[in-house]
């Protein structure tokens, strides 16, 4: 029969650092790296654990640790975040591609700095797209998901819905580099390039298309 990876454990104060040191370590190390050259013993080693099982103990498996990772983060994301959405739904913005796309991208970005390595482990991850879809369709990703829907469901009205989850795709690519490369970059983030990536990120959802055996956009006169 096949072995399954141990359950993760419920951490006391001494667990809670040890696990706050391993999704550290790990996160520097698969943003160096590929995240499938890194193994969990090297994990535990670079931590200084003596222990090569810790992974596997705080987190179950390579699959735990990552979702950990991704769970650490995008709470403080999520907790940056919240106000926007308020505010948004407030203003009547969930059909505004621009508002929806400030709201996803902005806590993001202030997090900066406080990131360690966060957006570039998330940039190799998004070299396992299967993976990374998974995650974000699950609960790790936290209210990730809701923007998404927010975003889609605003590009339909611009782009045939065919394409929506292609144009998805692509502004994910380029969110993830372009955060990458905003927290790899000293002396803090540069509002100019921002308020780029938020233009470029609109214009991937919005850019008609202009192939002629593209599906119809719907009649605007039926937005909500």
């Amino acid at each position: 029969m096949p072995t399954q990876a141990p359950a993760p454990r419920a951490p006391n104060a001494s667990g809670r650092q040890t696990r706050r040191v391993l999704i550290e370590t790990a996160e520097r190390l698969f943003a160096e790296r590929r995240i499938d050259d890194v193994s969990l013993r090297e994990i535990s080693a670079a931590a200084g654990k003596r222990m090569s099982g810790a992974v596997s103990y705080h987190f179950g498996s390579k699959a735990g640790l990552i979702q950990a990772i991704i769970a650490e983060r995008m709470a403080r994301i999520d907790e940056l975040r919240r106000p926007l959405l308020e505010r948004m739904a407030r203003d009547g913005g969930p059909h505004d591609v621009r508002a929806v796309t400030e709201a996803a991208l902005r806590p993001g970005v202030e997090l900066i700095g406080e990131s360690g390595y966060f957006f570039r482990f998330l940039a190799q991850l998004d070299r396992r797209p299967r993976a990374l879809e998974e995650l974000q369709a699950g609960a790790a990703f936290g209210d990730t998901r809701q923007m998404t829907v927010l975003q889609d469901e605003a590009a339909a009205w611009i782009v045939p819905s065919a394409l929506v989850a292609h144009r998805r795709r692509l502004a994910t690519q380029l969110v993830l580099v372009a955060l990458a490369d905003m927290e790899a970059r000293p002396g803090g983030v540069d509002e100019v390039l921002v308020r780029d990536l938020i233009d470029c990120v609109v214009g991937v959802y919005t850019a008609p298309s202009t192939h002629p055996g593209a599906p119809p956009v719907p009649d605007p006169d039926r937005r909500p």
